[in-house]
C-alpha cells in the first residue's frame, strides 16, 4: 500500500513542525539523523516552514553524549553532535510530534506502542510508505562498530534522508 501523507502543518506561524527521528539508545542513528535533516533544511534557499528536529530513543537511555564515532563521523561531514544528551522517547514526546521517523521495525512498533498516531509514523527509508521491507528497509545499528560502520550507518541516513525531504517538506505544508 503507498500512502502520500497529508500535509498537516501547524496552524500558520504558530509553532514549527516537529519531526522526531527514533532509533534503540539514541547515542548513534537518531543523533546522526537529527543532524543530517538540520543541516539539509539550512541548506535549502527557500524554508518557509520552520522545523523542530529531535531524536529519542527505546532504549530509555537519558542524558547520554552521542557515541564517539557518531560524533567523529558527522565532524567529518559538518555536522556537530557534541552537544547531543540522549533521550527517551515517551507517549508526550510522540503526540506533540507531527513526523516520526524511526530507524528500524522495532523503533516503528514501539512508538505505535506508545500511542503514537500510526499515520505519523513510518520507517525512515520507506517514507512516505505506510509499508515496509524490515529486512531491507531498517538501518543497521553501529554501536560498537569501527568508523567504518559509522559511516556506512551514516550514508544510509544521509540518503535516506535526502530522498525524504521532498515529503517532509510536503507535510509541513511547504509547496513542491
Amino acid at each position: 500500500m503507498n500512502r502520500m501523507p497529508e500535509p498537516d502543518p501547524p496552524a500558520a506561524g504558530s509553532r514549527p513542525y516537529r519531526v522526531l527521528f527514533v532509533c534503540t539508545g539514541n547515542t548513534c542513528r537518531s543523533p546522526m539523523a537529527e543532524g543530517i535533516l538540520k543541516k539539509a533544511l539550512a541548506e535549502l534557499p527557500d524554508n518557509p516552514v520552520r522545523f523542530d528536529v529531535r531524536s529519542a530513543g527505546t532504549g530509555g537511555m537519558i542524558g547520554a553524549p552521542a557515541t564517539d564515532n557518531a560524533i567523529a563521523i558527522c565532524a567529518r561531514y559538518g555536522i556537530d553532535l557534541s552537544a547531543h544528551r540522549s533521550q527517551a522517547v515517551t507517549p508526550a514526546l510522540l503526540q506533540e510530534s507531527d513526523l516520526v521517523l524511526a530507524l528500524s521495525e522495532e523503533h516503528h512498533e514501539s512508538c505505535i506502542n506508545l500511542g503514537a498516531d500510526p499515520d505519523r509514523v513510518f520507517l525512515l527509508r520507506a517514507f512516505p510508505n505506510a509499508t515496509f521491507d524490515p529486512r531491507r528497509d531498517s538501518i543497521r545499528d553501529p554501536i560498537g562498530g569501527d568508523m567504518n560502520r559509522y559511516e556506512q550507518a551514516f550514508f544510509e541516513i544521509e540518503e535516506a534522508i535526502r530522498r525524504a525531504l521532498p515529503g517532509i517538506r510536503q507535510r509541513a505544508g511547504v509547496a513542491s
